[in-house]
C-alpha cells in the first residue's frame, strides 16, 4: 500500500506512520509544517514528505498524483480551540480540506479514504453519557459542527461516486506527544511529565469521568477499519473507544507505577473549564465496530499508564 497520511507530523499521524512503516507499507506525509517536531523526529529520512495546505486543491491533487497513492488516512484538522477562535479558518481546513480529498479520491480512483471524526459531534458541552452509533448528533461548537459536515460529505461521495470513505469517531485520545493545552492537557500531561521525572500541576476537575482512547488503540482501529471487507460494514462511520475513568483514578494508577510522582493541584473551577470537562464525559458503545471489523481495545487504564510510561522513557533514553 502507498499511503498518504495528512497531518502526519502530528501526534496521532506520526504514530500511525510508524505503524504503517513497521507493517512494510509505504508512507507519504502531507503536512503544512516545515520541520518534524521532537516526538516525530525519528521519521525524518524514513518517509517522503509533501508539504502543503489541505485546503489547497492543487497541493492535494499533486500529492496523490505524484506518489500514486492507494490509501489516505486523514488526520489533519483544526481542533476545538483553534476552530472556536476562527470559524472561517476551521471551515476552510476541516471541511474544504476533506472535500478536496474526496474529490481527488473520486478522480484518481484512490482505494480508501479513512478520516478521523470526533465525539464532539454529540455535543461538546454536555453530551449524553452513553452514546451509540444511532445517538442524535447535536454539536455545539465549530469543531463538532465541521466534523458532522465532513461525515455527511463523505457519505454523499460514497453514495454518488462510490468513493470508499470511512470514518471513525474518537473520544479523548491520549499518548506521548499529545499537545498539553490548557483545557485538555491534563489527560496526557499527568502521565507524560511524571514519566519524564518532572512535576505536573493539574487544573481540571478530577472527579468527572472521561472517555479515554489510548493512541495505540486508535491506530489499531484505523488500520482494522481500512482493511475490513466492504461486505462486513453496515455503515460508513463508527464510534470507537477505550475505557472511562476519572482523572483521580488515573492519578492513583500513575502514583502506583511511579512512586514519588510529583502531582499537585491548582484547580480551575470556572464554568468554562467544567464545561470542557463534561464535554469528554461519555462512554462509547463500540458493539458495531467490534462486530463489523473486530475492534477491541488492548489498553485499559492499567495497561495504558504502563505503556505510556514505557514509551516516554524510551524516547527520553
Amino acid at each position: 500500500m502507498r499511503n498518504l497520511v495528512t497531518g502526519g507530523m502530528g501526534f496521532l499521524g506520526a504514530l500511525l506512520t510508524r505503524k504503517l512503516l513497521a507493517n512494510g507499507e509505504k508512507v507519504v506525509i502531507f503536512d503544512v509544517r516545515q520541520d518534524f517536531p521532537v516526538f516525530a523526529a525519528d521519521l525524518k529520512g524514513k518517509v517522503e514528505v509533501k508539504r502543503g495546505d489541505i485546503s489547497n486543491w492543487v497541493d492535494v491533487m499533486e500529492a496523490v498524483r505524484r506518489y500514486d497513492i492507494d490509501s489516505i488516512f486523514h488526520c489533519a484538522s483544526l481542533l476545538t480551540a483553534a476552530s472556536e477562535a476562527d470559524l472561517s479558518n476551521a471551515f476552510r481546513v476541516n471541511v474544504v480540506g476533506l472535500m478536496n480529498l474526496l474529490e481527488v479520491s473520486r478522480i484518481m480512483g484512490v482505494k480508501s479514504l479513512v478520516a478521523i471524526s470526533s465525539g464532539a459531534t454529540y455535543g461538546a458541552r454536555k453530551p449524553p453519557f452513553d452514546i451509540n452509533d444511532a445517538t442524535r448528533q447535536e454539536p455545539d461548537n465549530m469543531y463538532g459542527t465541521t466534523k458532522v459536515c465532513c461525515e455527511l460529505l463523505g457519505k454523499e461521495y460514497q453514495r454518488r461516486h462510490g468513493v470508499n470513505y470511512r470514518s471513525l469517531r474518537l473520544p479523548m485520545v491520549v499518548g506521548p506527544g499529545r499537545e498539553l493545552s490548557y483545557y485538555f492537557g491534563d489527560w496526557s500531561g499527568v502521565i507524560e511529565l511524571p514519566a519524564q521525572g518532572k512535576p505536573y500541576k493539574v487544573r481540571i476537575n478530577t472527579d468527572i469521568p472521561c472517555g479515554y482512547l489510548y493512541a495505540k488503540d486508535a491506530v489499531k482501529a484505523l488500520l482494522a477499519f481500512r482493511d475490513a471487507p466492504e461486505s462486513r460494514l453496515r455503515q460508513r462511520v463508527y464510534n470507537v473507544g477505550g475505557f472511562v475513568a476519572t482523572l483521580d483514578e488515573v492519578i492513583a494508577e500513575v502514583k502506583r507505577q511511579i512512586p514519588g510522582a510529583q502531582i499537585t493541584f491548582e484547580r480551575d473551577t470556572s464554568a468554562e473549564m467544567r464545561a470542557y470537562n463534561q464535554g469528554n464525559s461519555y462512554r462509547f458503545d463500540i458493539t458495531a465496530a467490534t462486530e463489523d471489523f473486530g475492534y477491541r481495545p488492548d489498553y485499559l487504564l492499567k495497561e495504558m499508564v504502563a505503556d505510556f510510561i514505557a514509551e516516554v522513557r524510551k524516547q527520553k533514553g
